[in-house]
């Protein structure tokens, strides 16, 4: 196996230069180097290994290293998809093996063997630190590092490759059994870096528009709130000489005013418990430090609230829709990570996603966050998911899991229930059946306590979706147990798994502290109440990225080419949807045929319990399709 590692003059869409390249071979652990005129050799040497059915190694090469050589030497570097499964990143690799990564550098933190900036980080760098063999510092030590090659980075790069080693070999003795998630987790690196290539074509027009429609609207509220509101008590003020023009006398105080800034929290905080003289009665509506928390929770509250003076009631509307603009307004064009700055010179969004960013193997997303997209029937939801199409001539095809979270749960529930729960979750009306279960009042209370109660909500807060308190919560649960006793069953067999012994669910002495995943992998439990919940989020979490990934495999092995030059697109992945672009209508119909077989294929891989389904739609942009 070779690892390699490069250095270049930028990141991936800017870099137009490789400096440097080191080669480790495992077999004699003799580290190559070359330099900027040797870059086709060591190439040469790396697509010799491939196609031979030797591996290579490296850390982020699936999603830095292969593209760039790729991007700047196109004709000597090129890795067939057949090839895929002879490339090992170890970043990846650390994703998966180390989830549980931050809770175990608290404790090295604590013994001070790493420091605080490098605390969840899954760099090389971080790496070194944790493994005793350094990276190196020419990064930190030179302020145009990456501009010209010299023989400092040189050696800065082999020994990125000797940690490298060093982080592979550690992964060795942990592996068993993780074969089919190592294998899925390289998959779905690969398609999330195809993903982020491809972007998402984004209406700059329409999104201007809709900036003055959201700034427009801000300034009328602005306007409602500064006629109802007095002015703010500011500093106080005290003469020093009589001033009969202004009214002052020496040594007598003035209280000095300001307008009322309506992005200023401590103002609006003001305005509630000083001018209102009201204090809403609600512990969770409040911060650690006593401060009311402003957010929709308060503002819905106080809205609802008969205690609360008509004053309130009548601006805690106007102040929870002037937070909602302000916050579509920083996620469109005023945030760090808005996406009119986000937006390309090909006008698409070419958003990230780390496809194993959570202890439960499910999907994270950054620059921009696009699962962030405001939901259909949100304010200005329809608006936002509109912005999102694609191009003329082209056809968008949105594909949804079908009710996922409850599947899960049936799956779980089928060695108890002989697959009753199942049944009527595919077959029946499973939120009835939960609503009698539970002693609800509707089947939306339902919907709303299942989900709750999947989720690790505890009495108190079950109880308060039926307007009580913890006792009433505790009620609902075991009449809740008592008509559904698999669901009790599941939950006792997990806890003894992970427990050994336990004192009045205080002190708890841990049989092992992981549960495993459809695949095999280790899912790390913080606590117990979160156990249940974090198996079910992980079961949902790598169905979709099975499914993901096993669509795209159908489609390009029926012949259709993924990319802007072929014929479909795979523009996002949002936890359990995809949303493709698709050259013709027909193409839509078949990537939605495709996703629902490959939906059944991944049924049968994690040998599931339960009928996994999907829904398609076709439209113009994701609203359509959503």
């Amino acid at each position: 196996m070779l690892i390699f590692d490069i250095e270049t003059n930028g990141l991936l869409d800017t870099t137009t230069q490789i400096h440097c390249m080191s080669i480790l071979d495992t077999h004699n652990l003799e580290v190559q180097a070359y330099r900027p005129w040797e870059i086709k050799e060591g190439i040469q040497r790396l697509m010799h290994e491939i196609n031979n059915d030797g591996t290579i190694c490296g850390h982020n090469i699936i999603s830095f290293d292969i593209p760039a050589i790729e991007k700047l030497y196109p004709k000597e570097f090129h890795i067939q998809k057949e090839k895929h499964t002879h490339i090992i990143d170890t970043l990846v690799m650390a994703r998966l093996l180390n989830s549980n990564i931050q809770e175990q550098d608290l404790i090295r933190y604590r013994k001070k063997e790493l420091a605080g900036n490098l605390i969840g980080s899954h760099s090389l760098k971080a790496y070194g630190h944790r493994l005793g063999i350094l990276k190196g510092t020419y990064a930190e030590d030179n302020e145009e590092a990456w501009e010209v090659y010299n023989e400092d980075m040189l050696e800065y790069n082999k020994q990125d490759v000797r940690v490298t080693y060093a982080l592979y070999k550690s992964f060795q003795d942990r592996i068993k059994g993780m074969e089919q998630a190592i294998l899925l987790e390289h998959k779905a690196q690969w398609l999330m870096t195809k993903m982020e290539e491809n972007g998402f074509p984004f209406d700059i027009p329409d999104a201007l528009k809709l900036v003055k429609t959201l700034r427009q609207r801000a300034e009328e509220i602005d306007t409602q709130i500064s006629a109802v509101v007095p002015k703010i008590p500011d500093k106080v003020f005290t003469p020093k000489r009589d001033n009969k023009r202004l009214g002052y006398k020496k040594g007598v105080p003035i209280q000095r005013y300001k307008p009322f800034n309506p992005n200023s929290r401590q103002q609006i905080e003001w305005i509630f418990r000083t001018h209102y003289n009201y204090t809403p009665d609600k512990a969770d509506l409040y911060t650690e430090e006593g401060r009311l928390k402003i957010d929709e929770s308060t503002f819905e509250y106080i809205e609802k609230d008969e205690k609360a003076p008509q004053g309130a009631k009548k601006i805690a509307p106007l102040f929870e829709e002037r937070l909602m603009l302000c916050k579509r307004l920083g996620q469109l064009a005023d945030g760090k990570q808005a996406w009119l700055k986000h937006v390309k010179s090909d006008g698409k969004i070419h958003g990230r996603v780390n496809p194993n960013g959570t202890v439960t193997g499910r999907a994270t997303h950054s620059n921009p966050n696009v699962a962030q997209v405001p939901h259909v029937g949100t304010p200005y939801g329809e608006e936002c998911r509109k912005l999102f199409n694609v191009p003329q001539g082209w056809t968008q095809a949105g594909i949804d899991a079908c009710g996922l979270e409850l599947r899960c749960l049936a799956h779980y529930l089928s060695p108890y229930d002989k697959g009753k729960y199942a049944h009527e979750v595919v077959h029946g009306d499973i939120h009835t059946s939960n609503q009698k279960a539970a002693g609800l009042a509707t089947r939306n209370l339902a919907k709303t306590f299942i989900y709750a109660f999947l989720y690790g909500a505890g009495d108190l807060m079950i109880g308060e979706l039926v307007g009580g308190k913890e006792k009433e919560g505790k009620a609902i649960k075991k009449k809740f147990f008592k008509a559904t006793p698999s669901i009790k069953l599941l939950k006792e067999d997990i806890e003894k798994a992970l427990i050994k012994t336990r004192i009045y669910n205080r002190k708890i002495q841990w049989k092992r502290k992981y549960l495993r995943g459809l695949d095999g992998r280790k899912l790390y439990v913080r606590s117990i109440h979160s156990a249940l919940n974090l198996l079910l989020q992980s079961a949902g979490a790598l169905i979709c990225k099975y499914w993901i990934v096993r669509t795209e495999e159908r489609l390009t092995q029926r012949g259709y080419k993924h990319g802007w030059n072929g014929d479909f697109v795979l523009m996002a992945w949002v936890h359990d949807e995809g949303q493709y672009a698709c050259r013709t209508e027909e193409i839509a119909d078949v990537v939605i045929h495709e996703a629902q077989e490959a939906m059944r294929d991944t049924q049968k891989h994690f040998k599931f319990r339960v009928q996994l389904d999907t829904e398609g739609k076709k439209g113009k942009n994701w609203y359509d399709c959503h």
